[in-house]
């Protein structure tokens, strides 16, 4: 997970800090979703020490310019600007809970190759985060769903994808993960029968309707989205569903939100 520049050059590239992990005593491994090289792991040397010229500039969330020395196997931090820290993210527990997750995932589906278009959704993703302070879970449902169609796994939402009958005509539909995309009753029961044993989700007609809307949606649709509180849990769980299986891992992260949300729901 390091870059393609030449060995002992020095490079400069913008960069969203995912996390970071500790290495010997004072030195941390730093992942970094970087506009120009995609996902990299750099060593922040002295970063734990009280006298770090880093500061608190490597913690997740931060956008960052930074100039790193190419190494053999990981590169080396050796300056680091902020540009934006996310202050609002940051001071809200509720929303760097969100911002985690939305981390988690980006560090999940993302590789070593540059992906402009991820690394701008992700910062869009943040602006409007920041100014959100509704319905923070169905935004975090539409960000999973649109970073997974942006790396490619864009589930077919309008018609059946076996035998192409559209879903407002559909009397019963279920999603498929691992074929991605809206079945049919009709066809389900064909591949049941075929022998095939593909994970299929129920859902209503009118959430798979509004999956349509959360890949069309931007920030400030959330601030006034209005949707029966039935088909937004129908609509988290099915998506849910769609990223743990294209993850293929757990996501402790989303483990975390749950676990707040029945804190706060019990208190």
């Amino acid at each position: 997970m390091s870059s393609h520049e030449p060995r002992g050059s020095l490079y400069k590239t913008k960069g969203i800090i995912l996390r970071s992990i500790r290495l010997r005593e004072a030195d941390r491994i730093v992942t970094v979703l970087t506009e120009s090289k995609g996902k990299i792991g750099a060593v922040a040397k002295g970063v734990r020490k009280t006298k770090s010229k880093f500061g608190a500039r490597l913690e997740p969330f931060n956008l960052v310019e930074l100039l790193l020395y190419k190494g053999s196997n990981l590169d080396t931090i050796t300056s680091v600007e902020i540009i934006n820290p996310f202050s609002s993210i940051r001071n809200d527990f509720n929303k760097a809970t969100y911002a985690l997750a939305m981390l988690d995932l980006i560090d999940k589906v993302s590789l070593d190759v540059a992906d402009k278009r991820v690394f701008d959704f992700l910062i869009t993703g943040f602006e409007a985060l920041s100014a959100l302070d509704i319905n923070l879970d169905l935004f975090l449902a539409a960000f999973d769903l649109k970073l997974l169609s942006l790396s490619g796994f864009m589930p077919i939402l309008g018609r059946c994808l076996s035998c192409g009958l559209l879903v407002s005509l559909a009397p019963e539909i279920f999603i498929s993960p691992a074929k991605g995309g809206i079945i049919c009753k009709t066809c389900a029961h064909e591949a049941i029968l075929s022998g095939e044993r593909d994970h299929l989700i129920s859902l209503k007609n009118k959430t798979a309707e509004l999956l349509l809307t959360l890949l069309k949606s931007s920030g400030k649709d959330f601030e006034q989205i209005d949707i029966p509180r039935d088909l937004t849990a129908e609509a988290i769980s099915v998506i849910s569903g769609y990223v743990d299986h294209h993850v293929a891992i757990r996501l402790k992260s989303r483990d975390c939100i749950r676990k707040l949300k029945g804190s706060f729901q019990s208190s």
